[in-house]
């Protein structure tokens, strides 16, 4: 894993422990397995072919924790708190690895999930 903290962030000198971090229903059923606009609808094409369901939101909840934990990580500092872009690999409940991007905002010690796609040579 390698984290890239930019100059001049606060709060971006150490990587967020990915395996607390909060991963709302609303964002994983309303969003990534949405289908309330063409992004959502695509992200949920991709994330549904993986196996993934909304009657099983929380397994892709686990599984994007899991994934930023294991992955590549760049801290960028914002005004509402440090971004974090993890790229890695997701394991799928088809059986199969597949590299994602997801993006986390960490604010006031609480670490958020704010969106996840696939990268661009997704599959291994």
């Amino acid at each position: 894993r390698e984290l890239v903290a930019y100059a001049g962030g606060r709060g971006v000198n150490t990587q967020p422990d990915f395996s607390k971090a909060v991963v709302d229903r609303a964002k994983i059923v309303d969003y990534l397995l949405g289908d309330r606009s063409i992004a959502s609808r695509a992200k949920a094409r991709f994330f549904e072919a993986l196996g993934f369901s909304v009657d099983r939101w929380e397994a892709l909840a686990d599984a994007l924790r899991d994934q930023a934990r294991s992955a590549d990580v760049s801290a960028i500092p914002t005004p509402w708190g440090a971004k974090y872009v993890a790229i890695g690999e997701i394991d799928a409940p088809i059986g199969r690895r597949y590299k994602i991007v997801t993006v986390w905002i960490s604010e006031e010690s609480i670490t958020r999930l704010v969106t996840a796609y696939p990268a661009k040579e997704a599959t291994r």
